[in-house]
């Protein structure tokens, strides 16, 4: 074994126990820790005892790797603990004039545990409560939820906001969407319902703020362009909504009401010619539709 690996072992934190007969022999233990993929696991906690005679511990450097010298002779048991994985146990002899093997373990992942049976109670008559409709009950479970499972916070904050803007109390709900996001200020699906509720409460500033920080590359979804650009109408900003309506399109060229929408906010602007053609495509893509009929209708009147 190359001296400076044995120099880590001995200096790598080991902290003694009360007794100290383990110590004054000449014998070693190295070894290597790796996860479920052979890769190695740095920090692993590795306790050795001596039965009887005590014993110390280390930890495993950037390679995963652990030794120590001057090891009395006799049956040392093996302690290993990283977090996340489940601990392992085993056994190794020393004998003076042997060099024992290396030992490399492989640690199994530990199973997450989930939340107490009371979180989960909890959770369940919220969730059964806001599914019915009763959000105020449903506001009053996921508060017990928040005082027994603080960690669930980023999570009730939303159910406790979409339960206020189901009420339409959309300034109580923004409250609680705001909160999430401070925590996650890149959850795109987040931010989108805060700028619905920002515009559907009257708050057209905080919108587009909000609108500001969103990353539009990450919406996949059409539904979400198109509901901010409904808002944008609502809210008098036509030119706006007409970006936003194309983005739904541009998401899924066959999306109906995103060309005719659009096609509302051209003719409110008085722009002819690019609402004749999104009334056009809304005739081509369906016909029969109650859209489609009223395209057809606009298309004989706007010139």
């Amino acid at each position: 074994m190359a001296l400076p690996f044995l120099a880590f072992g001995i200096t790598a934190g080991a902290v003694p126990a009360t007794a100290q007969d383990w110590r004054g022999g000449t014998g070693r233990l190295e070894g290597k820790v790796l996860d479920p993929e052979g890769k190695p696991v740095s920090g692993a906690m590795v306790k050795l005892e001596l039965p009887g005679k005590g014993g110390t511990e280390l930890k495993t450097d950037k390679k995963g790797k652990w030794a120590i010298l001057g090891l009395m002779s006799g049956q040392w048991y093996i302690d290993i603990q990283a977090e996340g994985f489940l601990p392992r146990s085993l056994s190794a002899t020393v004998r003076q004039e042997m060099r024992v093997p290396p030992v490399e373990i492989k640690l199994e992942k530990a199973t997450p545990k989930g939340p107490p049976p009371e979180v989960l109670a909890a959770i369940d008559s919220a969730e059964k409560a806001y599914q019915a409709g009763r959000y105020a009950e449903a506001r009053a479970e996921y508060e017990k939820v928040l005082a027994l499972a603080p960690s669930l916070k980023d999570r009730v904050h939303q159910q406790i906001g979409f339960s206020y803007i189901q009420e339409k109390q959309f300034d109580k709900g923004l409250e609680y969407l705001m909160k999430v996001l401070e925590a996650e200020p890149a959850n795109t699906q987040i931010r989108a319902f805060a700028v619905q509720a920002a515009f559907e409460g009257g708050m057209p500033d905080k919108g587009r703020e909000l609108l500001a920080g969103m990353d539009e590359s990450k919406i996949d979804n059409p539904d979400v362009f198109f509901n901010i650009g409904v808002n944008l109408v609502n809210s008098g900003a036509a030119e706006e909504a007409i970006r936003y309506f194309g983005k739904a399109v541009e998401r899924d060229p066959a999306y109906v009401d995103g060309y005719y929408h659009r096609g509302l906010a051209y003719l409110q602007l008085g722009r002819s010619a690019e609402c004749r053609a999104d009334f056009q495509k809304v005739v081509e893509l369906s016909p029969d539709s109650a859209q489609g009929q009223l395209a057809r209708k606009a298309l004989e009147q706007v010139q």
